[in-house]
């Protein structure tokens, strides 16, 4: 008899860690919707006021700090875009400079993709 109520003593508590172990995994992922929910909110919140700061409302020290690091860093973007080189080919029929992904020439319309 002790050997039996052993195992369905046993028994009993694995039962009871099993059912704490789903309890406990279904409140993680409670946790992380609600985790979810705070990062978009707080990603809106942000693109509000990105959007207030560029209808040229003022807002605290900190926040102005930070957008003038934003408009620094898209001003650093655009300067970096316009100095990239495009690859060109040179059309074999009239010698114009094409961009690489043209299919034809711009300028004579011969068509610039290899047979």
């Amino acid at each position: 008899m002790d050997v039996t109520r052993t195992i369905n003593a046993g028994m009993a508590k694995a039962a009871r860690c099993m059912r704490n172990g789903v309890d406990n995994c279904k409140t993680d992922g409670k946790i992380a919707e609600q985790q979810k929910k705070i990062k978009a909110l707080t990603r809106e919140i942000g693109n509000l006021a990105l959007v207030r700061l560029e209808a040229g409302d003022e807002m605290s020290p900190e926040i102005m700090e930070r957008y003038a690091a934003i408009k620094e860093a898209k001003e650093a973007i655009a300067t970096l875009e316009s100095g990239k080189k495009k690859a060109t080919v040179i059309c074999q029929e009239c010698g114009a400079k094409t961009s690489i992904d043209m299919k034809y020439c711009g300028a004579c319309g011969t068509c610039l993709q290899e047979a």
